[in-house]
């Protein structure tokens, strides 16, 4: 009786510790802040989406451990002004859109290979390829993707203030404008950064994740502008998503395990009570 009294304790520890993996963070790449301040959150190895409620994580959309299902690799995340979460996901090559059912839609039919970051225009979705190294749109309903920009290792993309769209690359000149007629402008050249990821753009500056310098940088949006450390080090470890959220960001942490809240000052704070988090 005492051992199966053992077994079963045993048992239950290991349901319960399963349980507690189910309710926390596992590898957040992105994260997007909806209609009445609602946050999405992309988890890698959810694998799928989170939904913060009330302070609370509960899981908004959980894929499959399965390759080539929806959302197997998912990647990033934005979320309309009309509540439809648009993510991306290299598992099937593909783009989803999420209504109320929340169920995935795909919406290009394959042909977005690695997408990187995600961005609303109007009636149309803005797409970062690292895969086929190019910057695509198509219609929120879906599409056939149209080419944008031909540029290898974007992997963050914002509109300034004139509605032009700016792009973020790990290579050199990392920084550059694309006008509406594709020409490519350079602004912040050579090699400041150590390993870019998302970027945000607020008021004349772009703030971009930097994961290897665990930094938030914040630069003008003119040419020859120098980025200086907004935000860097602790509590962060390895930022990658990044996004506007009151009159601050908030920020994807995949290491941490974290979605962190950089405050009006510049104060940096964990969203989320993570008891297991490293």
């Amino acid at each position: 009786m005492f051992s199966r009294n053992i077994i079963a304790f045993m048992f239950a520890s290991s349901i319960a510790s399963l349980g507690i993996a189910q309710d926390q963070l596992v590898y957040p790449l992105d994260v997007a802040v909806g209609p009445e301040d609602s946050i999405y959150i992309a988890d890698r190895k959810l694998p799928g989406i989170w939904k913060v409620v009330d302070g609370k994580l509960e899981i908004f959309f959980k894929g499959s451990k399965t390759f080539r299902t929806p959302l197997n690799a998912i990647r990033c995340v934005v979320v309309d002004d009309d509540g439809t979460v648009y993510a991306g996901d290299s598992a099937t090559r593909e783009v989803y859109s999420f209504s109320e059912d929340r169920k995935p839609l795909p919406l290009t039919q394959g042909h977005i290979g690695i997408a990187a970051d995600l961005l609303i225009d109007g009636d149309h979705l803005i797409v970062s390829d690292l895969e086929t190294q190019r910057i695509w749109t198509f219609p929120k309903t879906g599409g056939k993707p149209e080419e944008v920009a031909v540029i290898a290792a974007v992997r963050g993309l914002a509109k300034n203030e004139s509605g032009e769209l700016i792009c973020v690359t790990t290579l050199q000149d990392p920084v550059r404008k694309i006008s509406q007629q594709g020409e490519i402008e350079k602004l912040i050249t050579g090699r400041p950064f150590q390993m870019t990821h998302h970027c945000v753009i607020a008021g004349e500056n772009i703030y971009i994740a930097d994961n290897y310098a665990n930094t938030i940088w914040k630069a003008e949006l003119s040419p020859g502008a120098k980025p200086e450390a907004y935000v860097s080090g602790a509590p962060m470890q390895k930022p990658v998503g990044l996004c506007r959220y009151k009159e601050g960001f908030l920020v994807a942490d995949p290491h941490a395990r974290q979605i962190f809240v950089i405050d009006k000052e510049g104060k940096v704070s964990p969203l989320l009570s993570q008891t297991g988090s490293n």
